[in-house]
């Protein structure tokens, strides 16, 4: 097709959309993308697309999938090659991802694209003898493997799903082996969002929670953390809440509980489930079982777990004892642990040794004394009650040492003296 072709074919296909559509938004969007399109006016014209496909009302519309269709595909060697790909993934709203079928017309979209980013890469790195290598670093070839293994996950056929395994061990080198890499964050929210997906499949929970806590980082740089929906922070947040519950080596919540993504299943149909993850932080075993019963209620699938979890907030109850304990004075008694977790005094022992192999605190057990001497115990963020027992215990110590000043300024006259 030629260039004047393919002029007079964008005119007619928007002349056509604005004559499909009533709302005079959308009218004046289409007669944009005509006026940035005539003048090649590819950035501008690029921003209005976002603003298109960003609008609640292009979704209501179901016109999403025609603008990319007829126009966007037809000029997207001229635009931002990762927006490309933004605009295609927002035409798929249109569709029900539900459906196999949806999904593999999805995927063959996802498959065109990149072979058109990849010749788009090759022919303007013609001159470049690595050409046929470094496509395969480009951030825009990346960001659509990400989305094609997020699709082949969709997949109900295991042989499908597997592919998305390939893809990610393929380029996981890329992203893990250093604390940065070169990628802007939307690759990297990418690639987090994708591993969370197959992590939630497979029922890993503490991957699933460590890639969403990263995937949550790679938002907040992108600055576009405000763009998740209320009912998408309340999706992660609840899956990230249920990881933290269930992950077998996760026991410090702080990341979660000072984002401020915890705070959208405040007054949800999850509230019960932000109550139970602040009641396992502090170590209250009342609090935490009474929200656990309204738990099992809501999500009768935490039943399966139930002996894991009272397990768990029995170790958080004697973290929390250790952390009331002066500095000076950790030693606890295997009576005074039973007392406070709730353990029976004979399986104390067992729990103290649980906690050492978890490197959740480190000392040593007194089998004649039957206590416990702590040296450490793992950092852990505190609230407002915790935080007031730590001044607590500084403002006894520093009156401790006040004292000591004082007795050796009494008395080291004479202990001076005698030297």
């Amino acid at each position: 097709m030629s260039a004047m072709d393919l002029d007079t074919d964008v005119s007619t296909v928007l002349a056509t959309l604005r004559s499909q559509t009533e709302n005079a938004d959308l009218v004046n969007l289409f007669y944009e993308f005509e006026d940035y399109y005539e003048r090649k006016l590819w950035h501008q014209l690029t921003l209005s697309l976002g603003q298109f496909y960003n609008s609640p009302i292009t979704k209501d519309a179901n016109i999403r999938t025609k603008i990319y269709d007829l126009f966007v595909s037809g000029i997207s060697s001229k635009l931002n090659q990762i927006q490309v790909v933004d605009f295609l993934l927002s035409s798929f709203e249109d569709c029900d991802l539900n459906n196999e079928e949806s999904v593999q017309k999805a995927t063959e979209k996802l498959k065109d694209l990149q072979t058109n980013i990849k010749t788009l890469f090759l022919t303007e790195n013609a001159k470049n003898d690595d050409a046929e290598k470094a496509v395969e670093n480009d951030e825009a070839v990346i960001y659509v493997s990400l989305q094609l293994a997020r699709f082949y996950l969709l997949s109900k056929d295991n042989a499908t799903q597997r592919q998305a395994d390939d893809i990610l061990e393929e380029i996981n080198g890329k992203f893990e082996g250093s604390h940065e890499n070169e990628f802007q964050p939307t690759i990297n929210a990418a690639f987090y969002l994708t591993k969370c997906q197959l992590y939630k499949i497979r029922e890993d929970y503490n991957q699933y929670y460590a890639n969403g806590l990263l995937y949550l980082s790679a938002i907040a740089s992108e600055k576009k953390g405000a763009a998740l929906s209320i009912v998408e922070q309340q999706s992660l947040c609840h899956d990230l809440a249920i990881a933290a519950l269930l992950g077998d080596k996760i026991y410090n919540f702080g990341e979660l509980i000072l984002h401020d993504i915890l705070k959208s299943l405040e007054g949800s149909q999850w509230e019960w489930l932000y109550n139970l993850i602040q009641n396992l932080n502090t170590g209250n075993l009342k609090g935490f079982n009474q929200w656990l019963s309204e738990g099992l209620k809501r999500a009768p699938f935490l039943a399966q777990h139930e002996v894991f979890l009272k397990q768990k907030i029995i170790i958080m109850a004697l973290l929390e004892l250790i952390s009331l304990k002066p500095a000076a004075n950790k030693v606890l008694k295997f009576g005074e642990i039973s007392e406070f977790t709730g353990a029976d005094e004979n399986d104390v022992e067992y729990l103290i040794i649980k906690c050492f192999s978890l490197g959740l605190i480190k000392g040593y057990i007194n089998q004649i004394e039957s206590s416990l001497i702590v040296t450490w115990l793992q950092p852990r963020i505190l609230n407002l009650d915790q935080v007031k027992v730590l001044y607590d215990h500084l403002v006894k110590w520093d009156n401790g040492v006040e004292k000591l000043g004082q007795e050796i300024h009494e008395n080291g006259g004479s202990i001076w003296a005698g030297v």
